[in-house]
């Protein structure tokens, strides 16, 4: 395999990792909208102390309260660094196809160079 093969073979892997990356990102992004618009599920059924009163209406206050503080967490906080850890990858990614683009377009011109020189010694 000649080097520019090489070189193209490479751009054309990390661009099926970006078009993965930016599904995944996209894919992720939803469910972290989807995840947010269920946010108000963990207080579904309302509890008034008509309901429900006690230790253990109490208790699960707690554990609802508990629940909230751990969504909160997890769609806000974990899912945004998901997030930014994916941008960051494609961002990298960007940068490496580019730095091999550059490298196809020199090694394209080295070889013509070469032809040439060989025309001409010809």
């Amino acid at each position: 395999m000649s080097y520019l093969s090489y070189l193209q073979s490479e751009v054309a892997e990390k661009r099926a990792q970006l078009i993965r990356l930016q599904a995944s990102l996209t894919k992720l992004d939803g469910l972290q909208s989807e995840f947010l618009q269920n946010k108000q599920l963990v207080d579904q059924p309302e509890l008034s102390p008509a309901t429900w009163a006690g230790e253990l209406a109490n208790s699960f206050q707690n554990i609802r309260e508990d629940m909230k503080m751990a969504y909160q967490d997890l769609s806000i906080n974990q899912l945004n660094f998901a997030l930014t850890t994916i941008e960051n990858k494609a961002d990298y990614l960007r940068l490496e196809i580019q730095a091999l683009e550059l490298n196809i377009t020199q090694e394209k011109h080295r070889l013509e160079e070469e032809a040439r020189e060989r025309r001409n010694a010809n």
